[in-house]
């Protein structure tokens, strides 16, 4: 999730199991210790492009690293008030869970998490956009009307919870909502007799309403979208057709570059030959033709070159951002959202 996202669930997680005691301390050191695991980034100049996105959300959003780092910080801070505010191991406690939850919200999202590191598998469930103001609002309030409150007075244990209870419902409520998108899907592809391997559904940006999905076919995907608020039956749905060209991969999958990118796209990508020959692109992040904000519609997309050191791999990224489609393409996807 953002950044904003994660801050406030570690206040908010922080408070619940210490506020009483430290007060507002709490709430600072909650958010710190929810920020601290998305500080994998600061490795990103130091490292190709593909390691640094292999490396996001691995060893920091680990139990293992849980377990290691929550003891070592939960000591520092009990020694920087010198035991005064709380005892090293109610502050072990209180960082251990906040690094919990910050990965726990993270898998709900599409990039997955690496709960179980070193084992190399993510944990994704694919429920809610990496930003999702229903989710962060509620938490933002609370966490806030909470600064304001002595840490003695029971309303603000209680306004706490309240934020914690409203977003946690929310995600539950996303997961319901990805329930019945799924079905809508699996309904189209059966009327339409399209003969599907397997498929992934997602929400789209800010949402939980209009969803999105992926499905691998033979030879390649086809995507399409469906809102909970669509009139028309699922077996009208509109499918798109997307080439997977895994030819033009086939002299390169030796490197394992190439195929850290088809782990990290989750089996979702295509290759394509553009004016700066072969790009690899993930199909989760973005939106295929009639939504789309940008060139193919995908966010990530990476240009492969072979140089004089081997295979190299770096972002495609546009010069200049076309402000006016990525605003057409937002009025598009609210248009989308109220349904067909």
């Amino acid at each position: 999730m953002d950044s904003l996202s994660q801050l406030v669930l570690g206040a908010a997680t922080a408070e619940a199991v210490i506020g009483k005691k430290v007060g507002n301390r709490a709430i600072l050191w909650g958010a710190i210790g929810g920020t601290i695991p998305d500080l994998d980034v600061l490795c990103r100049p130091f490292v190709d492009v593909v390691t640094g996105m292999d490396w996001h959300r691995g060893f920091s959003h680990s139990f293992l690293f849980f377990i290691l780092f929550a003891p070592v910080l939960g000591w520092l801070i009990s020694k920087f008030y010198r035991g005064r505010w709380g005892s090293a191991r109610a502050w072990a406690w209180a960082m251990f869970l906040t690094f919990v939850t910050h990965a726990l919200l993270d898998c709900f999202t599409t990039w997955g998490t690496q709960l179980f590191w070193p084992m190399d598998k993510r944990v994704a469930w694919h429920t809610v956009f990496v930003a999702d103001p229903l989710y962060t609002v509620p938490l933002l309030l609370t966490v806030l009307a909470v600064l304001f409150i002595r840490r003695t007075k029971p309303a603000r244990q209680m306004i706490n919870w309240i934020g914690i209870s409203i977003s946690t419902a929310y995600l539950a409520v996303t997961v319901v909502n990805k329930s019945i998108a799924n079905e809508a899907f699996e309904e189209a592809f059966s009327a339409q007799d399209v003969q599907v391997e397997y498929f992934e559904s997602r929400p789209t940006p800010l949402n939980s309403i209009l969803w999105q999905v992926t499905a691998k076919v033979e030879g390649g995907y086809v995507a399409g979208f469906y809102s909970l608020l669509d009139e028309k039956p699922p077996s009208e749905m509109e499918l798109i057709y997307i080439e997977r060209n895994d030819e033009l991969l086939e002299p390169f999958r030796d490197s394992e570059k190439i195929e850290r990118l088809i782990f990290l796209s989750q089996g979702y990508y295509d290759a394509q030959i553009t004016e700066n020959g072969l790009q690899f692109i993930d199909l989760r992040f973005g939106q295929p033709d009639e939504l789309a904000t940008n060139g193919e519609g995908f966010v990530f997309g990476f240009d492969v070159i072979e140089g004089e050191e081997g295979l190299e791999v770096t972002q495609s990224v546009e010069s200049e951002p076309d402000m006016d489609k990525a605003s057409e393409g937002i009025e598009e996807l609210w248009t989308r959202l109220k349904g067909i």
